[in-house]
């Protein structure tokens, strides 16, 4: 029976997009980058291999990275709402690679009430897909991998780590990642959705 549902925040429960532009429109305006249609394609050709979308192609084209825009991440639509009615089904938790402050973040957000274990890579010390943030996570829920969900966007980051422990998992195909290949991982994950309010058709 499954217990404890575990979410990634980036592009699962934070719509990241207006972050990203931002990204793109200053590696845009470098003098050496080429034209947005050829940045974008690239950057989707790079997801559909799981591999990280603009990062590397920034190396590749040595472009520079801006400081990630904290100011412009927002919930996804009717996420409070989602994790309020899951809250009376299952205890939540988070794996994230994220920078410091993410509790406060969510504080902020007003849905840090809904989540008994927080994991963010900044505090931990350890990254996703190491399987030890995974496994740190479980220990702190008391839950066996078959006792719990993992949800997000990567196949790579999210899907497969959490399903080679045996967790069941969750693909939401939001933001860049929605492009991303099932094929290229050992594990298909366990449900695929297109939106993240999607969850609640199976949970």
């Amino acid at each position: 029976m499954v217990r404890w549902l575990f979410f990634d925040l980036g592009s699962t429960l934070i719509d990241e997009s207006q972050c990203i532009e931002y990204r793109l429109n200053h590696m845009l305006n470098q003098k050496n980058a080429p034209k947005k249609e050829e940045l974008v394609k690239k950057i989707k050709e790079n997801a559909e291999r799981n591999l990280l979308s603009y990062k590397d192609i920034a190396k590749d084209l040595g472009l520079e990275i801006t400081e990630w825009p904290k100011h412009l991440e927002k919930l996804y639509p009717g996420v409070a709402e989602i994790l309020q009615k899951l809250h009376g089904k299952y205890q939540l938790g988070i794996i994230a690679n994220q920078s410091l402050g993410t509790e406060e973040r969510l504080i902020q957000y007003r849905i840090r009430c809904y989540f008994d274990v927080i994991l963010a890579s900044a505090e931990t010390g350890v990254s996703k897909p190491d399987l030890k943030i995974f496994q740190s996570a479980l220990q702190k829920a008391d839950c066996s991998p078959q006792e719990a969900y993992m949800i997000g966007d990567r196949l790579d980051n999210d899907i497969e780590p959490a399903a080679q422990l045996g967790m069941l998992t969750i693909w939401v195909r939001q933001g860049i990642y929605a492009y991303g290949n099932p094929n290229l991982i050992s594990h298909m994950p366990s449900i695929m959705v297109d939106h993240i309010q999607d969850i609640l058709y199976y949970l």
